[in-house]
């Protein structure tokens, strides 16, 4: 593997996946609701795209603007995948190490928010109902759904590489003499 690639998607990876860890520090420490609010999730995509574009351009740069269609996934996806790992083992410290009563609060949040949201979307109550006993069925923060949730987030996050690095490639022209 090309070095360049390696260091590039392992920099970006560690700047990425500080970015997603503090995000859910924020939201531990300083504001629990945080979890369950809308920004966290806009924050989320902003920085995924910000970090797909910024790492491929990145590469792009250092190599005088060509880069195949495969060094551009290749560089995105260490970085995600890097960054995706390094915020699933925050999370699974915090939710299963640290604070375990930490799942039963944000399910409760996340009810609470479910519940405002389909009320001012005039839902029947039958279907609210419905929401709020899926909700508390599931349990998002075992360390099982936490794998599941880190291969499934990778798989659907790269697709989206994919798609940046067919868009951002560009091959250096074979010189004919």
């Amino acid at each position: 593997m090309n070095p360049l690639i390696k260091a590039k998607g392992i920099n970006f990876g560690i700047i990425y996946g500080l970015f997603l860890i503090s995000l859910t520090l924020y939201a531990y420490v300083v504001d629990i609701n945080f979890f369950t609010n809308y920004w966290f999730i806009v924050l989320l995509l902003i920085g995924f795209f910000v970090n797909g574009f910024w790492v491929i351009g990145s590469l792009k740069k250092e190599q005088q603007g060509y880069m195949t269609f495969k060094e551009g996934f290749t560089v995105f996806f260490i970085s995600n995948a890097l960054a995706l790992l390094l915020s699933t083992l925050l999370t699974i410290l915090i939710f299963i190490v640290v604070d375990p009563e930490l799942q039963e609060t944000v399910k409760e949040l996340t009810i609470i928010k479910t519940t405002e949201t389909m009320e001012n979307f005039n839902v029947p109550m039958e279907q609210i109902d419905e929401a709020i006993e899926k909700i508390k069925a599931q349990d998002n923060f075992s360390i099982t759904a936490q794998i599941k949730g880190y291969f499934s987030t990778l798989a659907i996050s790269s697709i989206v590489g994919l798609l940046l690095a067919l868009i951002l490639k560009k091959k250096k022209e074979e010189e004919s003499y």
